[in-house]
């Protein structure tokens, strides 16, 4: 039974423009991410996946997203707020700016109060174990964060780090078959809809 899993990044805030580690910050859409998260809800419509649930982060950068996709989709049931998506903690590395250096200490775990790769990992794992317990045989959307995100899709490609960009807005789908992972597409375009 395939399990579709679509993971939308949100659309920029001002701190995504300046370059900081956002976090736990909770900044809104600015004018750029509300074009960006519009755009990305058109693309959605030459989806030919029709969309169970969709799935947000609490952060109200990842709600504005869902709700401007939800309604371009014609999704007409509750949006499910999902604390598992939340964006990671970078503890006392947030606001600083986004640097070769600053991302080498946070592979450290170097600030205060901030969540490891690991504990990313292990909490993306369990947010993908709850919908293929709960929602085996749909097609998901989760609206979520960069660092989030990544942690969903590193357990399947080595070559992904969490410094890797995935762009504001971006279509990063996940595929399963029963509880096996079978393939994903990071920054999917429509073009490749047919690979899904």
């Amino acid at each position: 039974m395939k399990t579709i899993i679509c993971c939308v990044r949100h659309g920029q805030t001002n701190g995504n423009k300046s370059r900081t580690f956002q976090g736990r910050s909770d900044l809104p859409l600015n004018e750029i991410g509300i074009e960006q998260a519009n755009q990305t809800a058109d693309l959605l419509t030459k989806c030919p996946i029709k969309w169970d649930l969709i799935i947000s982060s609490p952060f109200i950068r990842a709600f504005e997203t869902c709700q401007i996709i939800a309604d371009k989709i014609d999704y007409k049931k509750d949006i499910i707020v999902d604390e598992l998506a939340i964006e990671r903690a970078f503890g006392e590395a947030e606001g600083l700016p986004i640097s070769e250096e600053n991302y080498k200490l946070i592979s450290q775990n170097h600030f205060k109060n901030q969540e490891s790769e690991q504990d990313i990992i292990n909490r993306g794992n369990k947010l993908i174990t709850k919908i293929l317990d709960l929602h085996k045989g749909k097609n998901i959307l989760i609206v979520s964060h960069s660092h989030f995100i990544k942690s969903l899709l590193i357990p399947h490609d080595q070559t992904l780090k969490f410094d890797s960009g995935i762009p504001n807005a971006s279509l990063n789908f996940l595929v399963y078959d029963d509880n096996t992972f079978k393939k994903m597409i990071i920054n999917c375009k429509e073009d490749n809809f047919h690979n899904i």
